[in-house]
């Protein structure tokens, strides 16, 4: 009699085939069924390979890099960190709601914890926030929102990655600094990953990119000049030669635009060799950086609304000629320079990062949003005026104490960080700062679960209604309201062509410019077919969840200030969708 056939007679290449197209927790199930199983799914690192692959594309590229190689392991790794940072983030709402103060960077100790538990762990948690907020983006176009993938959770994702990566932007910072001036080129990187955060942008990246476009410069050059010619090393060719090269590879054959306006497109270098238009400042950096490449040494020299590139020819090594480079012809002319300032001053990667701070500013204007607070806590890093104090303008202080960055011989890789180095990013945390991030003016008050607002028959509008202004006729969200105009708005409104006056409701609104209003219910008109604002999701996105089609819906905590408005806004659903039906 032929012995049956059971799953312990199966081939393992044919259980690896049923497994692959399972669940990780299936699989991982499968292995503790036995003993024999256990062991054949564990020693499998090419399976766990592909399911790490499969499930955690964007992170398997940098894991099979630096990781341990232990697919299972890693896998483990992530998943618990993920665990963790979900558990973590879904506590920060009913923590912080009701708090008076701003979120600060001891608000996210934990976050910095977990990320310094291997050499990938902050990458790993970068990575889960960055798939937090994008989730979240993607499903809020289908009105499809869960946790943690809402507006609140993403609003919190966005702090906790804010203060992440300016910690470890300012070690790498203040480190290179310590050693030698920052290079154009990265310090363009640098401002472009404080600002935005929801993205990586690799200093490896760059120095590809730039690479690729060098090597264009080279192919030129030697197409131009292999008559003159006796070899094929990069320092045969002059100075004159590689930037007239340089000049007709950019401007010539790929039509490189320069533009005044500061952004994340014309300030990124990848961006704008991509696009092929870019900042004025970021243009000249990148022209210096693929020069330099070539083998011709200039320095781009930043001034208060002024830049030029220049070079100094040591023909005569005591008294060296100094040149200006015509950017858009690589033509060197005689450089005449102010006679106030010293024929010493030479590049600074601290008056490059303030002249792109500020070009940045003016360019966004008084947008308020993300960008707008990070480019904030930038100015205060970099020692600017405390108007808007920064979680940052002491680390300078504190790094010129006992800490030796000097000596930490690493590059402080993002996705491979040492053990020294993720303490050395933990120990800011316990920095005594000063914080007030400007996104917080409107969402982080003091209430008490107690004073919820109890409806009466004179309130007709609800909390997340969209309404527009009678007569200035502006869009605006409410999100807040008081049966009368409370006693400081009193002294500071006027109730001329008010027919109630004082005594009706009044709504706080965030208006579409932006702007925090007091407005009477006579004055607001609810907008029959609204659309999300998306301008403003930022200013209230600690108070809604999500744009349901209709409204902004209400967290649960901002539920608990506000418990009865679902009627209202269900009377005026159902009124718009009569007047559509018409």
């Amino acid at each position: 009699m032929e012995n049956p056939i059971t799953i312990f007679t199966l081939p393992d290449e044919l259980i690896f085939i049923v497994l692959k197209y399972n669940d990780i927790r299936d699989a991982i199930n499968f292995s503790a069924t036995c003993r024999h199983f256990h062991d054949l799914v564990k020693s499998n690192q090419s399976f766990w390979a592909y399911k790490f692959k499969r499930e955690l594309p964007c992170v398997f590229e940098v894991a099979d890099q630096y990781g341990s190689g232990i697919w299972l392991n890693e896998l483990k790794t992530f998943l618990l960190q993920k665990q963790s940072i979900y558990k973590e983030l879904l506590e920060l709402s009913p923590r912080h709601y009701w708090k008076v103060g701003q979120f600060s960077l001891k608000d996210v100790v934990h976050f910095f914890k977990v990320s310094s538990t291997n050499n990938l762990g902050y990458y790993y948690t970068i990575s889960i926030l960055h798939n937090i907020i994008r989730t979240g983006y993607k499903n809020m176009v289908q009105y499809d929102t869960a946790k943690p993938y809402t507006l609140t959770e993403m609003h919190y994702a966005k702090c906790v990655l804010s203060h992440i990566i300016h910690c470890y932007l300012t070690v790498k910072w203040i480190k290179s600094q310590m050693i030698q001036e920052t290079p154009p080129e990265i310090v363009l990187n640098f401002i472009v990953q404080w600002i935005d955060n929801e993205n990586f942008h690799f200093f490896d990246d760059v120095e590809n990119k730039l690479q690729i476009w060098a090597d264009k410069v080279k192919v030129y050059l030697k197409n131009t000049h292999q008559d003159e010619l006796t070899g094929s090393t990069d320092n045969e060719y002059t100075p004159a030669q590689i930037f007239s090269a340089v000049s007709t590879v950019l401007f010539n054959q790929n039509r490189m635009t320069m533009t005044t306006s500061a952004n994340l497109d014309t300030l990124d270098v990848v961006k704008v060799l991509n696009n092929k238009v870019g900042n004025q400042i970021a243009v000249y950096a990148i022209y210096q950086a693929i020069a330099s490449r070539c083998g011709a040494e200039c320095e781009l020299i930043v001034f208060v609304n002024h830049l030029f590139l220049e070079w100094r020819c040591y023909d005569n090594p005591r008294q060296p000629t100094i040149y200006k480079i015509q950017i858009l012809t690589g033509e060197l002319e005689a450089n005449h320079r102010c006679p106030y300032v010293s024929s010493r001053f030479k590049y600074s990667a601290d008056a490059l990062l303030h002249s792109l701070h500020a070009c940045f500013v003016k360019s966004l204007g008084p947008m308020q949003n993300w960008a707008s607070a990070n480019a904030a806590d930038l100015l205060g890093f970099l020692g600017g005026t405390y108007t808007t104090p920064s979680a940052y303008d002491i680390f300078y202080q504190f790094f010129s104490g006992d800490i030796d960055l000097i000596s930490l011989n690493s590059t402080l890789d993002i996705k491979n960080l040492s053990e020294r180095e993720l303490a050395i990013i933990l120990s800011l945390v316990h920095v005594k700062i000063r914080m007030n991030r400007p996104l917080g003016k409107f969402q982080n008050k003091a209430v008490k679960i107690s004073e919820a607002k109890q409806h009466d028959a004179t309130v007709q509008y609800a909390v997340g209604m969209v309404c527009s202004h009678k007569d200035l006729e502006y869009l605006c969200i409410i999100h807040g309201w008081e049966l009368s105009c409370n006693a400081e708005w009193r002294t500071r409104l006027t109730n001329d062509g008010q027919t109630t006056g004082f005594e009706q409701p009044y709504y706080n609104v965030v208006a579409n410019d932006q702007t925090e209003r007091y407005v009477a219910q006579e004055n607001l008109v609810p907008v029959n077919r609204p659309n999300r604002l998306l301008h403003l999701e930022d200013l209230i996105s600690k108070e809604f969840s999500h744009f349901d089609g209709f409204c902004y819906v209400m967290n649960e905590e901002k539920k608990k200030e506000y418990p009865e408005e679902g009627p209202i806004i269900e009377e005026h659903r159902k009124r718009c969708m009569t007047i559509e039906n018409y």
